[in-house]
């Protein structure tokens, strides 16, 4: 069985309460993929809307080959080693089966990555931006896609 985890810790200043206080956006996104061939685990400072709207996309059905649902995060242009997390949805087949691609790269080390691919499906998709929704409102600690 296939699976991608995020999980994500706010920074403490997110729940600065005070209006003189500085409220940071950004938080730590943990991600970790499992294929039966390739597994890997990294993260990233990332802002919390970002995920947020990450997992509002995956409402879009169906998903369009030429307009897959891709998010990713990095240094400066986000390409070659300073690219660091990228996770993309697309169309696999006519039947309704979901490719998702990932790449996570050691935000220390760069050069240190993983990429691979699973099959998934709209139902689980469907759990899975759920899954996001709860763990942005602090409801659940991850955010799981299954997949074969």
């Amino acid at each position: 069985m296939s699976k991608l985890i995020l999980q994500y810790q706010y920074d403490a200043s997110f729940f600065n309460t005070k209006p003189n206080q500085i409220r940071d956006d950004f938080g730590r996104l943990s991600v970790a993929a499992e294929t039966d061939r390739f597994s890997g685990k990294g993260g990233f400072w990332v802002q919390w809307q970002d995920v947020k709207e990450f997992g509002e996309a995956l409402e879009t059905y169906p998903i369009q080959e030429d307009h897959p649902v891709i998010v990713q995060w990095g240094f400066d242009m986000q390409q070659g080693d300073d690219l660091i997390l990228r996770l993309e949805i697309a169309p696999a087949d006519k039947r309704g089966n979901l490719a998702v691609r990932f790449e996570i790269a050691d935000d220390y080390e760069p050069r240190h990555r993983v990429r691979g691919s699973f099959l998934t499906n709209y139902p689980d998709l469907t759990a899975f931006r759920v899954g996001i929704a709860q763990l942005m409102n602090r409801e659940v600690e991850k955010a799981i896609l299954s997949g074969q």
